[in-house]
């Protein structure tokens, strides 16, 4: 994984923490962020979901002096937004979770030990917390 996708994702998640309008902040974290990344940047298995997003972010044809981006997310519900937002965050978390099976395998080859960093003695059980990443939380809008 390239280390500018993760970049890219995370400021791209920061941009929808913001206080704005959810579109204002959807279509700047994509356009700042996002939109000119290549998807060879991308770990190989999530390629497919990336282009999906860009093609869902820059499928309406912009009007006179706005990008595909504005006139895309103008056109989206509510709910398209919100979708579109969480699939940015989702892949941020994948992006974490294939970079720590990365890590996870570089150790293995150091030590022999599956999992376990050189040096390291930590349990495998599931409350190691230094381990584990969260699961992502949907949270639905009353």
């Amino acid at each position: 994984m390239s280390a500018a996708a993760w970049e890219n994702f995370h400021k791209a998640t920061l941009e929808l923490a913001k206080s704005a309008a959810l579109k204002q902040r959807l279509t700047d974290a994509f356009s700042r962020h996002l939109q000119d990344m290549a998807a060879s940047e991308m770990p190989r298995e999530l390629r497919g979901d990336f282009e999906s997003l860009r093609k869902r972010m820059t499928q309406v044809s912009p009007l006179r002096g706005e990008s595909a981006v504005v006139a895309t997310v103008r056109k989206m519900s509510l709910d398209e937004a919100d979708a579109c937002a969480a699939r940015i965050v989702a892949l941020l978390d994948a992006l974490h979770r294939v970079n720590g099976s990365d890590n996870a395998a570089a150790a293995s080859l150091q030590t022999g030990e599956p999992g376990h960093a050189q040096g390291s003695r930590r349990p495998k059980d599931s409350t190691d917390t230094t381990v584990r990443i969260p699961t992502l939380i949907s949270i639905n809008r009353a």
